[in-house]
């Protein structure tokens, strides 16, 4: 709902306020409801005058409240700017109220595998280790996060996370034993 007080509706304006509303609720599609209030502190100037909007974002939980205030120059180009700085204010809030209220995309680790060496080539920097599980899993020089590669030989128990590339899987973050 748009509610303008001390200034005459505007198309343009409204069609902003619509658009912008679409963007949040494609951002949050938990947004129940939006209300802008648009009011200029002093009657009838032309030039000169202050304009406010006021941005409600009714959610589920706590309500988002944005107000922005603009006066540098003509009383719709200072409405425009007040509605976009109101809906950008909005957005930032949108996106920390969504990462608090646990929508927000967490990257999750593969889980820390055991094995041993199969086979390792040093002079070429890689080699293949069998999982505790069975499988076989490559693994190359450049993935050893702890320990010396001239101390690793057939048979040495390796710490890793395993991820799958075009080739099959690969180990990463290989570390040994202790």
């Amino acid at each position: 709902m748009i509610s303008y007080h001390n200034l005459d509706a505007s198309p343009a304006v409204d069609a902003i306020a619509r658009r912008r509303t679409e963007k949040l609720e494609h951002l949050f599609e938990r947004i129940i409801g939006c209300d802008l209030a648009l009011e200029a502190l002093q009657r009838r100037k032309r030039h000169g005058r202050t304009v406010r909007a006021h941005l409600v974002v009714h959610l589920p939980g706590p309500d988002i409240s944005v107000e922005r205030t603009v006066a540098q120059g003509s009383a719709q180009d200072d409405l425009i700017l007040a509605v976009n700085r109101a809906f950008s204010a909005a957005e930032k809030m949108l996106k920390r109220q969504k990462k608090v209220m646990g929508h927000n995309e967490v990257k999750h680790h593969p889980p820390v595998l055991h094995g041993e060496i199969t086979l390792i080539e040093k002079d070429l920097g890689h080699g293949w280790l069998r999982a505790d599980d069975g499988r076989e899993v490559y693994f190359q020089k450049d993935a050893l996060t702890g320990g010396d590669w001239s101390s690793l030989s057939v048979g040495t128990r390796l710490r890793f996370r395993e991820l799958q590339g075009d080739k099959g899987p690969y180990a990463t973050g290989v570390s040994p034993v202790s």
